[in-house]
């Protein structure tokens, strides 16, 4: 039976868009993003930032470097920020309809310049600063200094809290982080952000918390 439920925050829960910033550095003339940085493959730039080992302003320095464009600070910002396309009320209620039944955490290969926009969005939207209140304990790469699908990162959050891999079910929509995660012998499954959360949530539950599923 499926007892503890470990969440990636971008893709998952905060809706993305990866291609956004690509059209808005194109804007500024920048013609190589797409070499920089995808979801699938990023420059160890991005890499660094995710585990909080580049400032911000470092890292501002090295895009104007690698794409060769006078971008200002607020440019960059605005550009990286554009991928994180907010946080629906619906997931807020799946995450709280969870309390009761599992424990839940947060696992986010993240960075401090998306942790202050996504900040921003949700008080805005939600008048709060963070989900931290609808999981038992959140974890973010860049406090952590290292990030997924480092194999430390996982076992990180599986020692912490005393979980068994085999009641634990992570979920993520970057394949390479749920790789990752299936071999530290969580229960990794791939999500389709298409899909609706609560949907998702309820078949694979339902399917994994049959006897014979698991332990």
């Amino acid at each position: 039976m499926i007892r503890n439920i470990i969440f990636d925050y971008g893709g998952v829960i905060v809706d993305l868009d990866f291609n956004r910033p690509h059209v808005e550095l194109e804007k500024y003339g920048v013609v190589n993003s797409h070499e920089i940085f995808s979801q699938l493959r990023q420059r160890e730039l991005f890499d660094e930032l995710d585990k909080g080992k580049v400032s911000e302003s470092d890292f501002r320095n090295a895009i104007r470097e690698q794409t060769g464009i006078p971008l200002t600070d607020e440019q960059i910002d605005l550009a990286w920020n554009s991928m994180l396309l907010g946080v629906r009320e619906e997931k807020i209620k799946t995450l709280t309809s969870l309390i009761s039944s599992y424990k839940t955490f947060l696992l986010s290969n993240t960075n401090f310049i998306h942790l202050k926009a996504i900040t921003k969005h949700l008080l805005r939207t939600y008048g709060r600063v963070n989900l931290d209140s609808l999981f038992d304990k959140v974890y973010y790469s860049c406090s952590l200094g290292m990030r997924k699908p480092d194999a430390a990162i996982y076992q990180k959050v599986i020692d912490d809290n005393s979980l068994k891999p085999s009641q634990t079910l992570y979920i993520d929509d970057t394949p390479q982080h749920v790789e990752g995660a299936a071999g530290a012998g969580l229960i990794a499954v791939l999500y389709d952000p298409a899909e609706s959360l609560d949907r998702f949530l309820h078949r694979t539950l339902a399917h994994l918390n049959q006897p014979g599923q698991g332990s």
